[in-house]
């Protein structure tokens, strides 16, 4: 018996190494230093939130250093221009009565240093562009999407990530080249338009 018991203890020692050794390297691949992992990463994007609240629709949008870079060729402070100068930027639907009261691109320091190529113990502030652009409408609910014109204003723009919050809707939604249609409200299923038809 105790021969069985000590056989079955060597057994199980066995596969414990087994299957640490045959772990252990998979893990230090995936953690080597130095190592990076190959991700889809597009940089030629942007960030744009939207905010929209009873007659207020407003549209905040951000570039990171490496996007203008990628985007266009022009210095930053030439595309920041270009943009002040391009409209509309957004279209709305005719019916909502939008008028556009601000819009304003600058170029700001970014979050984060970049190191300088021709010294690297010293740092270069890297630049990046923020816009506003704001409308009032007179028939908000009249609202139910618009059309981001910045990959015509910035043909090099392969991205934008939209965040939208509103009165009553929160939403994620990827824009391309051809996808431009930010949905501003939530579709109505086909059971909630009948049960209004029915109580109207």
């Amino acid at each position: 018996m105790r021969a069985r018991i000590g056989a079955a203890e060597e057994v199980v020692t066995m596969l414990l190494l087994v299957m640490t050794f045959s772990v252990l390297p998979a893990h230090a691949e995936e953690s080597a230093p130095g190592q990076r992992l190959h991700r889809a990463y597009e940089p030629a994007s942007i960030q744009l939130d939207i905010n929209l609240q009873r007659e207020t629709l407003s549209l905040f949008l951000s570039m990171n250093p490496e996007a203008a870079r990628t985007i266009t060729r022009k210095p930053i402070h030439s595309l920041a221009n270009h943009l002040n100068e391009f409209s509309p930027l957004a279209t709305l639907p005719d019916d909502a009565g939008c008028k556009q009261t601000q819009k304003q691109f600058l170029v700001e320091p970014a979050d984060s240093l970049s190191p300088s190529t021709n010294s690297p113990a010293t740092t270069i502030i890297s630049q990046q562009i923020t816009g506003y652009l704001e409308y009032e409408c007179e028939n908000p609910e009249e609202l139910s999407h618009l059309k981001f014109r910045g990959f015509k204003a910035m043909p090099g723009l392969k991205h934008a990530s939209v965040w939208l919050i509103s009165d009553s809707w929160q939403s994620k939604q990827q824009l391309s080249q051809k996808q431009k249609r930010v949905q501003l409200q939530k579709k109505r299923s086909l059971t909630h338009i009948l049960w209004q038809l029915l109580n109207d």
